[in-house]
C-alpha cells in the first residue's frame, strides 16, 4: 500500500512536492475509509481536484515514471533514461515513495538525469539496505558486492538486485510491477480477464456490471496462442498475454438488443466501460487485494451517479486496494469524503505545481464537517481554481469571425 510519495523537478513540479495517503491526525468522519495496514492508518483514497493544466495528471505520470525507472531495464550505457523535468532544464529528477509490501515499509529514493542515477536508496523497516552515489555504493546487500562492478551508471539498482534474486530487492520490485496500476484503456492487461474462465466469479461480475446498469449479460474469454511480445510504458510484461502459458485472452461481450443480441470485443467497448470492467477484476477477485490503482480523469469515464456508487465501493469495508483519482466533477467533494482525502493542485504565476489537500489548512472554518466542500471551492476558499476571462474569449472569438463584440462596441 501506498505511504507517500515526494516529486521534484518533473513536469510542472519544480520544487519538492508531497503527497500522503496517510490519515489525517483527529479526522474521525467515514472510518470504513481507512486502512489499517500494521501500525499505519492509511486512506483507501485521495481524489485530486484542481484547473485545466494545473499539475493533476502529473502526479499520476510521475509515479508511472517512477515505475518505468524501476521495471524496465537500459540495455547498454549509450541508452538514455526518460526525463521531462520542468521547463526542459538540464537538473536532476527527484523521486522517493514510501510503500508497505508483505507487512515491511519501504522507503526508496531516486535521482537521475538522462545519463545516470546520481542517487538511490533503499530502506528497509528504518534500515539501510543499499545505498549508491553515482557508481559510488556506500552500502549494498552481500550478494551484490562481488558483481558491484558489473552496475552501470544509467543501470537501477533495484532492478539489478531483483535480477541477481536479492531476496528483499524481489519484494520491493514486485510492489512496482504488480501494485502499482495505472487504469488506462489503451494498457488494460486483458490476461486478468483470465478470472473470468471461473463460471462462479463470471457470474459474479456480471452481477456487478448488472447492478451498474451495463447492458452486458455475459461475457466470453477467448484463449489463442501468442505470437509475439508488446512492450509499452507501463511494464516490462507483455500486456495482452499470460507470460506462463503464453496464450492471448481475446474478451467479448454480449449485449442485449430489444429483439436479439449482439457481441462487442473488449478492445471495442467504449473507454467507461473498459474501466469498470477492470475495476471490477480488482474489486471482486481476492488475488488482486492491495493494489494502488491510478485513475485519470475519472468523470470523464463515469457519470456522476455512477462515480459515488463506486468511492462507495471503493470505500467498503471488505475492499482492501488503494485508488488515487483526479476529476473535475466538483459534486465528488461533498459525497463522503474525508478532509484528508481531498487534494487540489494548483500552478503559481511561474507554472509551478503544488499539492495540498482541505487537511493541511488551519483554518478551523474550512474544516468544518457541516458545510459543503463544494460551495468552498467554488468561492474561492481553497485556491486551485480556474480563472476564466468569459468577455476576452468572446473578444477573440468576435475578432476571429470579423463580426464585433460588445467589448469592441464599448471601446469604441
Amino acid at each position: 500500500m501506498l505511504i507517500d510519495f515526494q516529486i521534484q523537478n518533473y513536469r510542472s513540479f519544480k520544487n519538492e512536492t508531497d503527497f500522503s495517503m496517510e490519515k489525517g491526525n483527529n479526522v474521525r468522519k467515514y472510518p470504513t475509509n481507512i486502512l489499517e495496514v500494521g501500525k499505519q492508518k492509511l486512506l483507501k483514497s485521495a481524489v485530486l481536484f484542481g484547473g485545466n493544466a494545473n499539475g493533476k495528471t502529473n502526479l499520476l505520470s510521475a509515479l508511472n515514471l517512477m515505475r518505468f525507472l524501476v521495471v524496465q531495464p537500459t540495455q547498454n550505457e549509450q541508452q538514455r533514461l526518460p526525463v521531462d523535468t520542468f521547463g526542459y532544464n538540464l537538473e536532476n529528477t527527484s523521486l522517493n515513495i514510501k510503500f508497505i509490501k508483505m507487512g515491511r515499509v519501504f522507503d526508496y529514493r531516486l535521482i537521475y538525469n538522462a545519463n545516470e542515477f546520481v542517487f538511490e536508496k533503499l530502506v528497509i523497516d528504518n534500515k539501510l539496505f543499499f545505498e549508491r552515489d553515482h557508481r559510488t555504493f556506500v552500502k549494498l546487500p552481500r550478494q551484490l558486492e562481488v558483481v558491484k562492478t558489473n552496475i552501470r551508471k544509467n543501470q537501477n539498482l533495484l532492478f539489478f538486485a531483483q535480477a541477481n534474486n536479492v531476496f528483499e530487492a524481489t519484494i520491493a520490485f514486485d510492489w512496482f510491477l504488480e501494485n502499482l496500476v495505472i487504469v488506462k484503456t489503451d494498457q488494460i492487461p486483458n490476461v486478468l480477464f483470465k478470472a473470468l474462465l471461473d463460471d462462479a466469479f463470471k457470474h459474479k461480475f456480471l452481477k456487478f456490471l448488472r447492478a451498474a446498469d451495463f447492458n452486458i449479460i455475459d461475457v466470453e474469454v477467448k484463449e489463442k496462442a501468442w505470437s509475439g511480445v508488446k512492450l509499452d510504458f507501463s511494464t516490462t510484461r507483455n500486456t495482452n498475454t499470460d507470460d506462463e502459458f503464453g496464450v492471448v485472452y481475446d474478451v467479448y461481450s454480449t449485449h442485449k438488443a430489444e429483439d436479439s443480441t449482439f457481441e462487442v470485443n473488449f478492445a471495442q467497448e467504449s473507454s467507461g466501460t473498459q474501466v469498470f470492467m477492470f475495476l471490477a477484476l480488482f474489486i471482486l477477485h481476492n488475488e488482486n487485494a492491495g493494489k494502488v490503482l491510478l485513475i485519470d480523469e475519472f468523470d470523464r469515464s463515469f457519470h456522476l451517479e455512477l462515480a459515488q456508487a463506486l468511492l462507495d465501493v471503493f470505500h467498503d469495508a471488505r475492499q482492501t486496494n488503494q485508488f488515487i483519482l483526479t476529476t473535475h466533477e466538483l459534486a465528488l467533494m461533498d459525497y463522503k469524503l474525508r478532509q484528508d482525502q481531498i487534494w487540489f493542485a494548483e500552478k503559481n504565476e511561474f507554472g509551478e505545481s503544488e499539492l495540498y489537500s482541505i487537511y493541511d489548512f488551519d483554518d478551523d472554518a474550512l474544516t468544518r464537517s457541516d458545510f459543503g466542500y463544494k460551495r468552498r471551492y467554488i468561492e474561492g476558499k481553497f485556491g486551485a481554481s480556474q480563472i476564466i476571462n468569459k468577455s476576452v474569449l468572446l473578444e477573440v472569438l468576435g475578432e476571429f469571425d470579423g463580426t464585433e463584440t460588445e467589448v469592441q462596441k464599448r471601446k469604441e
